[in-house]
């Protein structure tokens, strides 16, 4: 069979180059090779998602619930990446789907040290959420069980620090987080505020300090 001048692999379905592989790959056969991965990932909140996704129909809110192709590459990935190299890709394969936290990582310590500074010990995203588990964090347990895998000293209240201080997805967060949130937000406004204010007192102390001068040379000269 012919299509656009070209013969098509699979003469019963000219369109089957046009589908999405990693919509109708079978990943039963990454299961394989890597058992133990499959394991994980089948319990985690992606494979839930993909689960609803494949029962009702419906996409999230982030699009198409990820696969095993979605986060890695048969052919493109070059082996034996340092730990900050993966991390920083990792990084960037996570931000696809959610790029407001990828972008309240970065501009948290933990983001700062791992993705600008390129410290191996600072935590990227699967030091927290695992790396096929895919885990949400939403209750307090699993969350300090997270944080002390880095500090094993940790107590509860490191599970009320917020890393992730977006306001996506408020419906789907907490109370808790909701509350830490709001605090998170109105200390931010009133920082900015008050350094609007201390930049516009000094500029008018400034401002006015000069004119005296300027006046006091003006009077000297009459």
């Amino acid at each position: 069979m012919q299509e656009q001048g070209k013969k098509h692999p699979d003469p019963d379905n000219p369109r089957y180059l046009k589908q999405d592989p990693k919509r109708t790959f079978d990943y039963q056969q990454c299961k394989k090779c890597h058992k133990t991965s499959f394991d994980r990932f089948s319990k985690g909140a992606h494979a839930e998602a993909l689960t609803k996704e494949q029962k009702t129909g419906t996409l999230s809110k982030t699009g198409h619930a990820p696969t095993c192709g979605d986060c890695h590459s048969a052919h493109y990935a070059p082996p034996h990446l340092s730990r900050v190299e993966t991390g920083i890709r990792l990084t960037n394969t996570c931000g696809t789907c959610h790029p407001d936290q990828k972008a309240s990582y970065l501009n948290n310590f933990h983001g700062k040290a791992a993705v600008n500074l390129e410290y191996e010990t600072s935590a990227f995203c699967t030091d927290c959420h695992g790396a096929h588990h895919c885990l949400s964090l939403k209750k307090k347990e699993i969350t300090l069980s997270a944080c002390r895998r880095c500090h094993p000293d940790a107590t509860s209240g490191f599970a009320d620090i917020i890393i992730h201080d977006t306001t996506t997805d408020l419906d789907q967060k907490s109370a808790d987080k909701l509350k830490g949130l709001k605090i998170v937000h109105i200390l931010g406004w009133l920082s900015f505020v008050f350094i609007v204010m201390v930049i516009a007192f000094f500029y008018t102390h400034s401002s006015l300090l000069m004119l005296r001068k300027i006046h006091e040379k003006l009077r000297r000269h009459k």
